[in-house]
């Protein structure tokens, strides 16, 4: 039956077993995490980083081009030719195991990863009822959720600043090798998180619970509202691949520009995104507004919701657990950065997430469409 079904799949040039992956290294044509026993993602260990050979044989079957993988990532082209040449990729250069996973889904090379969110781990009681204290570790999630900070939910509530920061407190867990919640001394058995009840009064929870918006079952399975703008893919059509140094294709001036005016005309679709309540559509409807980077309130909100750890997060995104910590809390916000050379302080900027490291987020959890490429060998 195995054989018959590979032989169909060959046939009809899909995933894995077509003729156009046999072009590839088999071990680069997998996604890169997948789910361990107890439903966690980790690392596919099988999994390698393509080749420039892998990659090249990937632009030939589609017909992209260095600059059309830029543009739909939002990366720079010389970032990306160092990742995908022979000279970079022998230094050690690899590409993002987020953009390669993309690309291959996107040209149906191979099945997508759909997760669901586990939800945050509050409990059903504390939702329904402001009777019913949360912990501090589910308060925590309470404010992911609600995307407010803590001096926000202090101005709209007159609870003080410090009380708020002594009970919203993540919970404390410790990791196995397999990504599993383990007690400290027994490195294989399941524990649960090392939290306590917060100190609130039941007056003090009953208002906060109401500026949180945690009064409902919604609150924890529903996705979190954000700018609809950050849920589009339209990114600038004239954007520039090599920081004003390598603008677009001369032959594709004319046709950028237009659609560049076309997107102008349009409205400013930064209003809360609207669900979608189809089941075999993504969460929320396609945004036609042109792309804008999600604050990290917003970045923390949809982590939040998909119920996955930082470590979870930071596989499937191909980032940094350290780095993704910082881009969705308050720090990331007018952040100064500080020359350890000079000692000089730059300017307030705030930090956001790459766009390749969003839009993979978003994916793989179904609150947006995929691109589909064609591919034309």
């Amino acid at each position: 039956m195995t054989s018959e079904i590979s032989s169909i799949l060959k046939t009809m040039g899909i995933g894995t077993q077509s003729a156009q992956a046999s072009g590839f290294n088999p071990e680069t044509i997998r996604q890169p995490v997948k789910l361990s026993r107890n439903k966690n993602v980790v690392p596919d260990m099988t999994y390698e980083d393509p080749t420039p050979s892998d990659i090249g044989h990937f632009r030939e079957i589609t017909g992209m081009t260095s600059g059309a993988i830029c543009r739909m990532f939002c990366v720079d082209r010389r970032w990306t030719n160092l990742h995908i040449s022979e000279k970079g990729y022998e230094k050690g250069a690899r590409l993002p195991k987020s953009i390669w996973a993309s690309m291959l889904e996107s040209a149906e090379l191979i099945e997508p990863l759909r997760l669901k969110p586990k939800m945050a781990d509050i409990r059903e009681e504390v939702l329904r009822s402001s009777q019913v204290l949360p912990t501090k570790h589910e308060l925590f999630l309470a404010f992911g959720l609600s995307g407010l900070t803590m001096e926000q939910a202090s101005e709209k509530t007159g609870i003080s600043l410090e009380t708020l920061q002594h009970n919203v407190i993540r919970g404390q867990v410790i990791f196995d090798d397999e990504n599993n919640y383990v007690e400290n001394d027994a490195p294989n058995a399941l524990s649960k998180i090392n939290t306590s009840v917060c100190s609130l009064t039941r007056e003090e929870w009953s208002t906060l619970r109401e500026a949180l918006g945690a009064t409902s079952l919604n609150f924890i399975m529903m996705p979190p509202r954000i700018r609809a703008a950050c849920l589009s893919r339209n990114t600038d059509p004239a954007f520039s691949t090599s920081k004003q140094k390598d603008k677009a294709d001369n032959a594709d001036n004319e046709e950028l520009a237009a659609l560049a005016a076309t997107i102008a005309e349009r409205p400013k679709d930064i209003d809360l995104a609207e669900y979608d309540y189809d089941d075999s559509t993504p969460y929320f409807v396609e945004s036609n507004a042109l792309f804008v980077q999600p604050e990290p309130h917003e970045l923390r909100m949809i982590c939040t919701w998909t119920g996955l750890s930082l470590r979870e997060l930071a596989s499937l995104m191909d980032i940094k657990e350290r780095d993704i910590k910082f881009l969705m809390s308050h720090y990331a916000v007018d952040h100064v950065s500080v020359d350890r050379r000079t000692g000089r302080e730059s300017k307030p900027k705030t930090k956001y997430i790459r766009y390749y490291q969003w839009r993979r987020l978003l994916e793989v959890f179904g609150l947006v469409s995929q691109e589909k490429l064609h591919r034309i060998k």
